[in-house]
């Protein structure tokens, strides 16, 4: 075909623009397929890539989160730990930064809770003997970033997990 008979009266077309628009818009929906399938795995929320399990080295504790998360939405942290004896156990929960989280709910409550520095503790003084307690730890997370925690249970070997928490 003639480009004289494409053209029409009135307006100036730049091919040059008009094959830079249609490249841009097929790698426009190559990235925004590729951020589906990142939020479809999980890289924003709770998903295949975000769900994860960490236990310390002697295998005594175990923690259930979601490395990655989104600020002001609340999320859960299992915690589980074997009880061995009768008898008084701390759980405690540090991070780095003493308001880059708010705790929520505890379940089962705690005897006793207090804070000291980045460290919150979970007093339990009589659990029985059981092969797994496990402690559900809701949290919100308040400022975004990567932030490394660190889980402990009286003197067993600690978990320490980083999250990423997207603004």
């Amino acid at each position: 075909m003639n480009r004289k008979n494409d053209k029409l009266p009135g307006i100036k077309e730049s091919y040059r623009l008009l094959t830079f628009e249609y490249a841009f818009r097929q790698a426009g929906f190559i990235v925004l397929l590729g951020i589906i399938l990142a939020a479809v795995a999980g890289l924003f929320s709770s998903g295949a890539v975000s769900d994860t399990e960490k236990s310390n080295s002697a295998k005594t504790l175990s923690v259930h989160y979601e490395r990655f998360g989104r600020r002001e939405t609340e999320f859960p942290v299992q915690i589980a730990f074997p009880v061995k004896k009768e008898g008084e156990y701390v759980v405690s929960l540090s991070s780095e930064s003493s308001d880059a989280y708010e705790p929520g709910s505890v379940w089962p409550q705690p005897d006793g809770m207090y804070s000291r520095g980045n460290t919150l503790f979970f007093v339990y003084n009589h659990l029985k003997t059981n092969e797994k307690f496990t402690l559900w730890l809701f949290i919100t997370p308040t400022k975004a970033g990567k932030w490394t925690n660190v889980i402990r249970v009286n003197n067993e070997p600690e978990i320490s997990f980083w999250q990423f928490i997207y603004p």
